[in-house]
């Protein structure tokens, strides 16, 4: 399956193939969204997801603990370290 990920910031469209971590993507054709520590302690990698919630991996324990310290209140916000892209998604890097 083919996953459409658009990075707002870079007004970039990427087709890619399904199942892939974020990371992974972004390693290979290089965008805005900086990666810290990438195992959930730094939360560098903060993204909004502007469309395509449900075509990432489910929000694990150790991002929703982060989450809820960093950015609480704030469901559409994801670590990009932490998500596998399933589907269509649009994103940008969180302020």
């Amino acid at each position: 399956m083919i996953a459409s990920i658009h990075f707002e910031d870079d007004k970039k469209t990427l087709q890619v193939e399904a199942s892939q971590p974020l990371t992974k993507i972004c390693d290979e054709h290089p965008v805005s969204i900086l990666f810290g520590c990438r195992c959930v302690a730094c939360g560098t990698c903060l993204i909004e997801i502007l469309s395509g919630m449900d075509n990432l991996s489910p929000i694990r324990e150790e991002e929703r603990i982060l989450l809820d310290i960093l950015v609480p209140d704030h469901p559409n916000l994801r670590l990009a370290c932490q998500c596998v892209v399933q589907g269509d998604i649009r994103i940008r890097v969180a302020n």
